[in-house]
């Protein structure tokens, strides 16, 4: 009788644990999907977000250093587990395994007829996903040649509706305002220009189109030189800029999205779902990073964030050509000019280093684009 009462309350214990993990797991999603007005953000930048726009700022021959020695990017993931596998290393699902990039379909509000753009595709399984949900046209860009052929074998099942563009996505020239929304989940650390790149987006996106981006990190309350230099030593390794919501708000700003949203969790609300618990163990066993210490010391002290904002109209815009001259937006504290609202040329002067501030990571910003009034 005591054997049966000792199972019977075993598996009411690993049914209630398992319920209450795909509560925390729907908790997140709906505080991902429902993210709050950036109003009260991105109006300055703390000292250590400044010198990360001048130390972390990747160089072109970075792409051969990753894991603290010259390996590819390929080198490294490869073709990571599989062809179904996502390289995010945290994504938000209503509920534990089940479909990943459930979160970005809402955030992106997508509808039949839409055209997206895809900035660091990955092995193509969010655009698979998105694109299996709605009748949607997807251009998927990676400056691997590994995953881009991972990719193409996915997309012969939409029937077209898949593209893949083998190219470096700061060296992109599409047609202005050919996409109703634009995301980059976790590859925005690796531009090597930021201002031009958000420029980018803004001359590709129609009038009222999204911009989602998602990233690993950020220095949005760096409070201590000590956490500053150890993300680092990460960078040194990985060559990836920790953009977070604080600094992206600022320069969404001033290229004129509103409105903007966000959401910040932190680690250990998004280290324990299932998503990230896998990656813990595939960076450790299957992948065999080399500074997968170093990182995992990191990660623990920082936490992720959502945030949104809607694309307006600004009187003036650069060609192509000119976010992609040599010198034009190249120097990471000059600004861009001309932006509806100002005419200023560069950004505020430096905060003072005694900014109190605590070091955490973000995770994603979606941006809407919207009609506003030119200011002359």
């Amino acid at each position: 009788m005591n054997i049966v009462l000792t199972f019977q309350l075993v598996v009411a214990i690993v049914i209630a644990l398992f319920v209450a993990y795909n509560v925390f797991h729907y908790v997140l999603f709906l505080l991902v999907t429902q993210p709050k007005d950036a109003s009260k953000i991105g109006h300055e930048l703390n000292q250590f977000e400044q010198r990360q726009l001048i130390e972390w700022t990747p160089q072109p021959g970075d792409f051969l250093k990753h894991d603290d020695e010259k390996r590819t990017y390929d080198d490294v993931f490869g073709t990571y587990r599989d062809e179904q596998a996502n390289y995010s290393t945290c994504v938000f699902p209503r509920v534990a395994f089940s479909r990943p990039y459930e979160a970005e379909y809402i955030l992106l509000k997508l509808k039949d007829g839409m055209r997206l753009l895809d900035l660091g595709c990955g092995s193509g399984a969010a655009a698979y996903y998105l694109a299996s949900r709605r009748d949607i046209e997807i251009v998927c860009v990676t400056n691997s040649s590994v995953q881009a052929d991972i990719s193409r074998r996915k997309f012969v099942k939409l029937g077209g509706r898949g593209q893949v563009i083998v190219a470096d996505f700061d060296s992109l020239d599409l047609p202005d305002e050919s996409f109703d929304a634009i995301y980059a989940l976790e590859s925005i650390g690796y531009t090597k220009n930021l201002d031009a790149w958000l420029a980018r987006c803004w001359r590709m996106l129609k009038p009222g189109g999204s911009l989602l981006i998602r990233s690993p990190g950020s220095l949005d309350h760096c409070r201590r030189k000590e956490d500053y230099l150890s993300v680092t030593a990460f960078f040194d390794n990985w060559r990836y800029n920790f953009v977070g919501a604080n600094l992206l708000v600022y320069k969404m700003r001033r290229l004129g999205f509103n409105p903007i949203r966000y959401r910040r969790l932190p680690f250990w609300a998004w280290g324990l779902t299932w998503n990230f618990i896998q990656h813990l163990v595939l960076w450790k066993y299957r992948l065999k990073m080399r500074t997968f210490v170093e990182l995992e010391r990191i990660i623990w002290r920082t936490s992720k964030v959502l945030s949104s904002a809607t694309r307006t109209t600004r009187c003036w815009l650069p060609s192509p050509r000119q976010h992609l001259a040599p010198g034009r937006l190249l120097h990471p504290r000059k600004g861009l000019g001309g932006v509806a609202g100002t005419d200023r040329e560069s950004d505020p002067p430096l905060i003072p280093a005694e900014s109190r501030h605590h070091l955490k990571c973000s995770r994603c910003v979606v941006l809407r684009k919207t009609h506003a009034t030119c200011m002359g």
